[in-house]
């Protein structure tokens, strides 16, 4: 129901004058209504002006903000999973993401900084962000982060920089046995989606058929659309007949 959500949005965006930095999330659940119709030009119109508007005083005042890394990162990747040229948007996410280099505090937004680094072929960098994390899971024993940092983002962080690297069998053994708990990473399901279509891409691209059933029936219990019936999917199970 894309067109009632951009609708919905519509009536409310006019109330948000002086709104904080959730302005910025509830924009990119828009970008995802006009995702999903296919309408990827308003998707970065979106993008620039909105939610990743670099010049914006909310963005200039936090510009690391982790949930406006969380919107931007996630939305390139899907855009470019569509075959969407994003053009240099991911050079100033990878900047930060180096300065954040060691910071797992937030452990969803981990895997979004290595979108960030692996997109932009950082892999020197994206190697140090690994040893970062797993320093952190070495001197953090007691911590309620850690763990979760160490069983979920560091896999799929480990599995993201292996697909990037042109080894998507490699992805699949890294991240196969985080897959049971990301919902401990943090996140709404809309924005863990992304680390699933992550895992499908790697599937498909590894030949490795039980895998990519295995998201393809974890996406269809927990949606109500049908997973033919969303962009993400529909070419992989196109593909998977």
């Amino acid at each position: 129901r894309s067109g009632e959500g951009v609708a919905l949005l519509d009536e409310l965006e006019p109330h948000w004058i002086g709104g904080n930095g959730l302005l910025h999330h509830l924009w990119w659940h828009r970008g995802l209504y006009h995702f999903e119709r296919g309408e990827f030009g308003e998707v970065l119109t979106l993008y620039d002006r909105n939610f990743r508007n670099l010049s914006s005083p909310l963005t200039q005042a936090a510009p690391d903000a982790y949930i406006d890394i969380q919107n931007a990162s996630s939305m390139l990747f899907r855009l470019e999973r569509q075959a969407i040229d994003v053009g240099g948007r991911w050079g100033e996410l990878a900047d930060k993401a180096e300065a954040r280099i060691g910071d797992c505090l937030s452990a969803f937004t981990l895997p979004h900084w290595m979108m960030a680094l692996t997109a932009t072929r950082r892999f020197n960098a994206a190697e140090r962000m690994l040893d970062g994390m797993r320093a952190f899971v070495r001197e953090q024993p007691g911590s309620t982060v850690a763990p979760i940092v160490r069983d979920h983002a560091l896999p799929v962080c480990e599995a993201l920089l292996a697909r990037a690297s042109g080894d998507p069998v490699l992805a699949l053994t890294k991240m196969r046995p985080a897959l049971t708990g990301l919902e401990k990473l943090g996140g709404s399901h809309a924005q863990q989606d992304v680390l699933q279509q992550m895992f499908l891409d790697c599937a498909l691209a590894a030949r490795s058929t039980p895998d990519a059933r295995r998201v393809i029936d974890h996406v269809r219990a927990l949606y109500d659309v049908a997973p033919e019936q969303r962009r993400g999917y529909a070419s992989a199970l196109a593909v998977l007949g």
